[in-house]
């Protein structure tokens, strides 16, 4: 994990000194919410969704993002058993160390910026509770690496400040948690990841 966190520290200081024509860093908000992560074989599939609210701050170079976040999850089971039917129950929550690096290219249209977003973010899993309150041992099986695609806005409010919105589409690989339990019909987990922030231009 330290190794990924520090090719993403490198990368981004790399890309930062070859493209900063301005620079900025600011924090806020985010929503993700990641389902589908569990193990399908045909119609039946039993997995685990994860709903997570967080806060993260960001470093901007122009046409790359980084960005640190923390988030606490909620976690639900989610099966499908086929005839034997199919829905889902509370399973604990998680606490998470998120860090991402997105590739970032600017189009001013005049009152706003519009910007297409594409990059990586590992999701690292600090702690997990089951439904009872009692500590998982594997939660850090639990963490994932993942590949972000969207669009995002900066929108000013001064010379210094700007809003800040964007809406990712999020696709992680397997947990190594269903893994271990099934390796050929793991499934990968997807879902929507929206942020919201207040930025500052040095």
């Amino acid at each position: 994990m330290k190794k990924s966190i520090s090719i993403l520290v490198l990368l981004a200081l790399v890309a930062g000194g070859a493209f900063a024509l301005d620079m900025s860093a600011g924090g806020g908000l985010l929503f993700d919410l990641s389902g589908n992560n569990g193990v399908a074989d045909g119609d039946l599939y039993m997995g685990t969704r994860i709903l997570s609210i967080g806060g993260y701050g960001f470093f901007d170079a122009t046409f790359v993002e980084v960005d640190v976040s923390f988030a606490y999850g909620m976690l639900t089971y989610v099966y499908d058993f086929g005839p034997l039917g199919d829905g889902s129950d509370d399973a604990g929550s998680a606490l998470q160390l998120g860090f991402s690096l997105l590739g970032k290219y600017p189009i001013d249209l005049g009152g706003f910026t519009l910007f297409p977003l594409l990059g990586v973010n590992y999701n690292l899993v600090l702690s997990a509770s089951d439904q009872d309150g009692n500590d998982m041992d594997d939660a850090g099986d639990m963490s994932q690496l993942g590949f972000l695609a969207g669009l995002g806005f900066d929108l000013p409010l001064s010379d210094a400040l700007y809003l800040r919105a964007e809406a990712m589409f999020n696709l992680r690989l397997p947990m190594k948690i269903f893994d271990d339990l099934d390796s050929d019909n793991t499934t990968f987990g997807m879902g929507p990841r929206i942020k919201v922030g207040v930025g500052y231009k040095f």
